[in-house]
């Protein structure tokens, strides 16, 4: 079951009004450039952020509440994200005003429940703002609070675009960051070698499935650093010679690679109940992108994902029930999913990917 059953967006960069938007196990949201898919991945940044005590923090680093706001304040009032959980308590709605100094504050923030008696509507829990920051973000609040904000704490939104010689992938990380696979990957060494200790048959799993891309690669050599025991770094045996070879020795598409398979691979416990990506195919070979694919289908039966492509040959592996199409319609993203019955004859003779290359499903530049 999904963790997220269906969204409002509201007033948010490029997204003016996207109305209970609702979510499956796959979503795969593809668009032209420039269409909104990245706002829409943002959302959920924002929402952790604001969950992190981050709020303030974020509308600085994107440049002030008339970067945030849909065409700024002139245009737009507020910000309103509604969120509906499918489970008891169910729905987090937070609506957040621009001040003077071009920060956001929260206006409204209200958690929505039902109790033990169903009743025809559900309770409404209003947060007090904690300072400048959101209520949901006080540790203190209400148990109402504490169960959405565990929700927001199940999300992660991944970018291993980064490849370059400063990648955060090619850093040392401490050898115990490995509560988790961090976002942009810097803790991949480290977090491997976790698995390869307490789950040796997902670790056989990550590693058979990169050999089936990159058949040079044998193994991960995984060992503390011989200088600094606390620090681990990623390198590899190659299947040939059997040498060993550093991070660095590895292309961009196989870098990725490791890290997605790692992601999407790692046992149930660890994954993330809601799992984000941009792009993720950037870089990868064909046969990668449709390894990725599977990985995202059998992630899916445990986690949720939501995944923005320009890729028609990772549209290809999916069904139209998964498929999101996000298109600009008078300065403002709107996105909707895909009707399976519509598209029915046109499958007959068609992928999902050749049909958006026609421009038969929407999401192309118009």
């Amino acid at each position: 079951m999904p963790e997220l059953e269906r969204i409002t967006v509201e007033g948010f960069r490029s997204i003016r009004s996207i109305v209970d938007l609702p979510l499956g196990d796959i979503n795969i949201l593809i668009g032209a450039n420039g269409a909104g898919k990245s706002n829409f991945i943002g959302v959920f940044e924002f929402l952790r952020s604001i969950r992190r005590g981050e709020l303030q923090s974020y509308v600085g680093k994107n440049g002030g509440a008339e970067r945030i706001l849909h065409f700024g304040s002139r245009t737009t009032e507020k910000i309103r994200i509604h969120v509906f959980f499918k489970d008891d308590i169910n729905q987090y709605e937070i609506e957040l005003e621009p001040t003077i100094s071009e920060d956001l504050l929260p206006s409204r923030e209200v958690v929505y429940f039902w109790g033990d008696k169903k009743t025809s509507e559900p309770f409404q829990d209003t947060l007090m703002r904690k300072g400048r920051e959101a209520g949901i973000s006080d540790e203190e609040a209400r148990d109402t609070a504490r169960h959405v904000r565990q929700h927001l704490d199940r999300w992660r939104i991944y970018h291993f675009h980064d490849t370059g010689n400063k990648s955060p992938m090619k850093k040392t990380p401490d050898i115990n960051d490995n509560r988790f696979l961090r976002s942009d990957g810097s803790n991949l060494a480290a977090f491997l070698y976790f698995l390869r200790q307490k789950h040796s048959d997902e670790y056989g799993q990550i590693v058979k499935t990169v050999q089936r891309i990159a058949p040079f690669f044998r193994d991960f050599d995984l060992a503390p650093d011989r200088l600094n025991e606390k620090k681990i770094r990623l390198e590899w045996r190659h299947a040939d010679s059997g040498g060993f070879f550093d991070v660095s020795s590895l292309s961009d598409g196989s870098l990725r690679f490791m890290a997605l398979a790692t992601l999407l691979l790692q046992p149930k416990e660890l994954r993330s109940s809601v799992i984000l990506m941009d792009e993720p195919e950037l870089g990868l070979h064909p046969l990668a992108i449709t390894m990725l694919a599977s990985l995202i289908k059998q992630a899916s039966h445990k986690s949720q994902l939501i995944v923005a492509t320009q890729s028609s040959l990772l549209l290809d592996h999916f069904e139209p029930k998964d498929i999101m199409v996000a298109e600009l319609e008078d300065g403002g993203t709107t996105i909707n999913r895909l009707d399976t019955e519509q598209l029915s004859e046109w499958l007959e003779d068609y992928s999902l990917g050749q049909l958006w290359e026609k421009n038969e499903i929407g999401g192309r530049p118009s």
